[in-house]
């Protein structure tokens, strides 16, 4: 549980179970009262009472869906965080053949294929995917994959004159603890990461 505020959603979500639940009962109970006083199955009146009933509960459950299941991180405003970091990438030169390199290169099969990213920081190692990840090579550090994010120019700068273009940013986006959050269960969680990977030039970038 990343923020208690996620038990307003949790709360609600119970609710709606509940209220299916219930309203199942009550269409069930309406009928069988309408056959033993009325000797009938139908009446327009039951109708429009489980018609109301069903409407309510779809528009309840359509909202909390699409708050919990279809929030577009790019379009929340103020309601998120970014956060970025810079870390210097570490050469491998483990390849056996001489050869040095920052980053490996595996590539998925089917129809939309996949690459993945392997890097190595000060003591760390890292395996990123092509689909929320990009190797910038070259003298433009923010390629067009990246250009997507704000990145702090200064620093790309910066990093790239005291690094020699072999370093790596991450860009974090994660809800804020709020109410509004916690109605879709988001609240303190991570939204996204994008990860780019900077280095000299492609001759640093080796295929596995």
């Amino acid at each position: 549980m990343k923020s208690t505020w996620n038990l307003v959603g949790m709360g609600i979500w119970l609710l709606i179970l509940v209220g299916l639940v219930w309203m199942v009962h009550d269409m069930r109970v309406r009928r069988l009262r309408l056959i033993v006083k009325e000797h009938r199955s139908f009446s327009w009146h039951n109708f429009t009472i489980s018609t109301i009933e069903l409407v309510v509960w779809l528009l309840v459950f359509g909202g909390m869906s699409a708050t919990t299941f279809f929030q577009d991180v790019n379009h929340l405003g103020d309601r998120v965080t970014e956060t970025t970091r810079y870390e210097p990438l570490v050469i491998n030169t483990g390849s056996g053949n001489g050869a040095a390199y920052y980053v490996t290169v595996n590539n998925s099969n089917g129809k939309k294929p996949v690459q993945t990213y392997t890097y190595l920081t000060e003591g760390e190692k890292y395996q990123v995917s092509s689909t929320d990840a990009t190797v910038s090579a070259g003298k433009k550090a923010i390629n067009l994959p990246a250009s997507a994010y704000n990145w702090d120019k200064r620093k790309v700068k910066k990093y790239d004159q005291r690094h020699q273009r072999a370093w790596v940013g991450v860009i974090e986006t994660t809800y804020k603890k709020s109410f509004v959050n916690g109605l879709g269960l988001h609240a303190g969680r991570l939204a996204n990461r994008f990860t780019l990977i900077r280095i000299p030039d492609h001759s640093f970038m080796v295929e596995k």
